[in-house]
């Protein structure tokens, strides 16, 4: 027998291949990827020798009742075999005996029940002619037997050296066919510390083509036999086959796939993997004609390996990022073609775009690839392709790449990529490209010398069109978070974002601005984080007018801050909701400083005093000053306040500050309601705001002032 010629016997999953046999000829796998037709063992391995101790896997018993005229094939094959042996070797057997009994066996199981009496009869046969290594008869036994398994068999199975590949084939053979959707017999591979041995033989040409489907069948959905072979260094042992220009067995590709995908799945796969290997998987994306589903898994595992700096930095190096863009371009073409794999090649996209995403965010893929590089030109290209997948990844890798203030201004200066991104959000075709092209151009809205380029009329126009009813909300909370970004410090900006609608005075929506539309987005989404970033967006603008007005003359910053409050009566809202919450101290903090700079004017007051009408907001105002929560006898105290707004963990020390900076903010919004709208208050409501000016109050004085405040339905 030919240890090369043949994987045919050795059955996969019925949910795989529905129960049938896997044959060179007709396998469904046809892949091409080695050069070299050579497929003689490796040097020093003419025939294998197992240089282990014995290894022994029990099974139990043959399932052929679902199959009758096998088992009766199987049983008359054995029946002559045996007598050969006998006859020639001189067996103390009793040839009657067995014939009898096989004969026996072949009437059950033509009834479509078992014999175990039979199969315990052909073990001790079998036992003989493998202690007296009669290699001939063995191997036709064997064969007969790993071609007629199909669940589980009582049997031992033995490796131990000397044994010759025509022996030992076979015999994996029946183990991974009696693996094969038979979790019992898996469980015994694993116990009996079997898979140490097939790891080892994997990078074995000859004895490959039977022992990759072997291993596929033992760990095929089995979490406990996959993480078995991790541990075993099925990963490194993969590699090495791969590479190795004598292994040809293209039809095998899919299932070392596989279990690449698997073994490769956690540091224990990987730690015994040297550095290129994560190149040699790379390379496995060149191969011809490579199926969606197979490339799936090659990119799965090389998701894997990028995950650890290692091979991260051999993958910068070598270039390799090239490779995977080239499987962007294939499944663009697929689209394009509307390819029936369609699906495949979406998770494909997906999968291969994550992995782009993250390699480039990446400090070592920065200083590989210059603003000045020819991945950037690539990028640049893919950009204006039109092709939705394209113009993702672009988006995304250049936008990792966009994060210091020099090449952020060379993209803007230079390269004018602000106005592609622009030409992109006024298209709108693909919500997932225009999330994309937002984050991007919020990375490009970071240098102050960026903004007053980047945004113009028609960036505030462009982007107030993602606040209509039919938006996802991702996507609108990427606009207003790009809004605030250009709004940061930049006074132009500002004014863009007061715009009249209409130039025209007698229409109504002359009345009506840009921000009006973005305060009609607060009221109207269900999403906390873009109700909360638009708040962070009015604390922005605040922040600007009042920084501005050192450089501007009086009458321009108070024309602003006269049109802000105008024509937005409702401005303070979105800030009222960033001090009721307390998940967030930061954004709670951003609330309070802004509601404090807005109540410095007497058109400010009044936008302030408005939200504060409320009883519930009035209570944050209360509990913020005195430090006593208005509802009960005990100090205000809330667990989630050691979060800040990117959810990492504060002190004790420092929510302490944050605290004692709100109060601050508070008292001086109190101090200035008294200020300018003191004369316009009821005696109630003025003398609850002079209370809490007079300094600490007891949680029963907070409760008595919050109870004078609900004596008027609303405090006005």
């Amino acid at each position: 027998m030919n240890s090369n010629d043949d994987i045919s016997e050795v059955l996969l999953p019925q949910n795989q291949q529905d129960g049938t046999l896997i044959s060179t000829a007709s396998s469904p796998v046809q892949r091409s990827r080695a050069t070299s037709a050579d497929e003689a063992p490796l040097s020093g391995h003419q025939d294998l020798k197992v240089d282990e101790a014995p290894l022994t896997l029990a099974f139990d018993q043959l399932n052929l009742h679902e199959k009758p005229q096998m088992a009766e094939r199987m049983f008359l094959s054995l029946g002559v075999i045996i007598q050969h042996a006998t006859e020639e070797l001189e067996l103390d057997i009793d040839v009657q005996e067995v014939q009898d009994t096989l004969r026996r066996a072949d009437q059950i199981s033509g009834n479509g029940n078992r014999d175990v009496e039979a199969l315990a009869t052909i073990q001790a046969v079998l036992a003989q002619l493998f202690l007296l290594r009669d290699s001939n008869h063995l191997v036709e036994a064997a064969t007969i037997l790993a071609n007629a398994s199909r669940d589980a068999l009582f049997l031992r199975i033995q490796a131990t050296t000397g044994v010759e590949d025509r022996v030992l084939i076979p015999s994996l053979k029946f183990i991974g066919n009696t693996c094969a959707d038979t979790d019992v017999n898996r469980e015994l591979a694993i116990s009996a510390v079997y898979i140490p041995s097939l790891v080892r033989h994997v990078e074995i040409p000859g004895i490959s083509r039977t022992i990759v489907p072997v291993i596929y069948n033992i760990s095929n959905d089995n979490e406990q036999a996959q993480h078995a072979f991790r541990t075993s260094g099925l990963c490194p042992a993969l590699i090495r086959l791969v590479e190795n220009p004598r292994f040809q067995a293209p039809d095998l590709l899919t299932y070392v796939y596989s279990l690449l995908d698997f073994s490769s799945s956690d540091e224990v796969g990987l730690d015994p993997c040297s550095d290129n290997s994560v190149q040699t998987v790379v390379e496995l994306l060149q191969g011809d004609d490579l199926e969606p589903d197979d490339t799936l898994l090659i990119v799965h595992t090389i998701g894997a390996f990028l995950k650890h700096d290692r091979f991260q930095q051999h993958f910068i190096e070598h270039d390799l990022v090239y490779t995977l863009m080239e499987v962007i371009n294939r499944s663009s073409l697929a689209y394009e073609t509307e390819d029936p794999d369609e699906d495949v090649w979406l998770s494909l996209r997906k999968a291969v775009t994550e992995i782009l995403s993250d390699i480039s965010a990446t400090g070592a893929f920065a200083r590989r690839y210059t603003i000045n590089s020819t991945l950037v030109d690539s990028l640049i290209q893919w950009l204006l392709s039109h092709q939705q997948q394209e113009q993702i990844c672009s988006c995304l890798m250049l936008g990792n790449l966009a994060q210091s203030d020099p090449v952020c201004r060379e993209m803007v200066g230079r390269r004018g990529l602000h106005d592609s991104l622009l030409e992109i959000l006024e298209d709108r075709t693909h919500p997932q490209v225009s999330y994309a092209a937002l984050g991007f151009l919020r990375n490009l809205a970071l240098p102050a010398e960026n903004k007053p380029t980047v945004g113009t009329q028609r960036t505030v126009e462009i982007i107030a069109r993602f606040w209509s009813e039919d938006v996802n909300p991702q996507i609108q909370h990427a606009s207003v978070a790009l809004l605030r970004q250009l709004l940061n410090h930049c006074i132009g900006n500002v004014r863009w974002l007061l715009e009249s609608l209409s130039p025209d005075p007698d229409s109504p929506a002359h009345e009506k601005t840009y921000l009006s539309l973005l305060l009609l987005l607060f009221g109207r989404t269900d999403d906390t984080a873009t109700k909360f970033e638009t708040g962070r967006t009015v604390a922005t603008i605040c922040r600007c007018i009042s920084s501005s007005s050192q450089g501007l003359p009086p009458q321009s910053t108070n024309a602003i801050w006269h049109r802000l409050y105008g024509l937005h009566p409702d401005i303070a809202t979105p800030l009222a909701m960033m001090i009721s919450q307390s998940r967030f101290p930061v954004l709670r903090s951003e609330g309070w400083f802004a509601l404090a700079l807005m109540a410095r004017s007497g058109e400010g007051s009044a936008a302030v005093s408005e939200v504060f009408q409320q009883l519930e907001t009035f209570g944050v105002l209360v509990s913020t000053i005195t430090g006593q929560s208005p509802t009960s006898e005990r100090p205000a105290t809330d667990n989630t306040m050691s979060s800040d707004s990117n959810g990492s963990d504060r002190s004790p020390e420092q929510v302490q500050v944050m605290k004692d900076k709100d109060r601050e903010n508070a008292l001086v919004l109190v101090n200035e309601l008294l200020r300018h709208t003191g004369d316009s208050l009821s005696d109630i409501r003025r003398s609850v705001l002079e209370d809490l000016m007079r300094g600490p109050q007891s949680p029963e004085r907070a409760q008595e002032l919050m109870t004078r405040a609900k004596s008027e339905e609303r405090l006005d």
